[in-house]
């Protein structure tokens, strides 16, 4: 118990200093605590990354855990309204999306649908609360028909889209992983017509990985859950493919 208060008590400190930075580097943290020995900071770092307190990016650098203090994700206002509203009623759920992922965008749209995961056996009622407390809900299979439909009717209800689920294994405390939300999001803007540019998902994958926050295996993982694991691949691997594999590949899709 000891232990654990003392490394909550560095790592906050840690976090404090350094809470601006994606990353850090050993040389920080002798900045933040010079009176330890360097053996103590090394020791340290190594306690700190195994009780989940921070993660490895690669050798030498590290970033802090999003899930020790949320401080990665920055939910929008109405989402908070929506987690506060389905935390009195008991069900589980978490919101995905670009809720998750907002960080790491270029360019935050004022407004944009709520993707939320629910149990399947709460469906309905789900609904129904969420209708009383003027979010508009539609499920994630009518997206695009149903999206258009409510902007051009010129509705100003939270727009909220339904996904059910039955495993919360990539949630925590009401909120979906990175490598959950952008899985998430790819299926969603190429299957079921979410309003996002490409493009945009584009640059917060590479956001993502440029700040080292997204497990690439972790990724492919979730991504097949939902079957699309060939897509994902296909990204996260991108950078070891090449143009011959690629050109290989048009050319096989020209001739079929």
């Amino acid at each position: 118990m000891e232990k654990q208060s003392l490394l909550k008590s560095r790592y906050q400190e840690l976090q404090k200093v350094l809470e601006e930075q994606q990353t850090f580097i050993m040389p920080d943290v002798e900045m933040v605590f010079p009176e330890l020995e360097k053996a103590t900071r090394y020791w340290l770092v190594a306690e700190l990354v195994k009780n989940g307190y921070i993660k490895r990016i690669r050798r030498g650098t590290f970033a802090f855990n999003e899930w020790r203090g949320k401080k990665n994700i920055t939910i929008s206002k109405e989402a908070e309204r929506l987690s506060e509203v389905l935390s009195e009623t008991g069900f589980y759920y978490f919101i995905s999306g670009l809720d998750i992922l907002a960080k790491y965008m270029q360019h935050i749209p004022e407004q944009y649908p709520i993707m939320l995961f629910v149990e399947k056996a709460a469906k309905e009622e789900v609904k129904s609360v969420l209708l009383g407390q003027k979010f508009f809900v539609i499920d994630s299979v009518d997206l695009k028909i149903k999206y258009e439909d409510m902007i051009y009717a010129g509705r100003e209800e939270t727009l909220v889209v339904l996904y059910l689920t039955d495993s919360f294994e990539y949630g925590e405390g009401g909120l979906a992983t990175i490598e959950k939300a952008f899985v998430d999001t790819f299926y969603s803007v190429t299957r079921n017509g979410y309003p996002l540019a490409l493009q945009e998902l584009v640059r917060i994958y590479e956001n993502l990985v440029r700040t080292g926050n997204i497990d690439r295996k972790k990724t492919v993982t979730i991504a097949g859950r939902r079957s699309i694991q060939y897509d994902i691949r296909y990204i996260v691997e991108s950078d070891y493919i090449t143009e011959e594999a690629r050109r290989f590949v048009e050319i096989m899709r020209r001739e079929r």
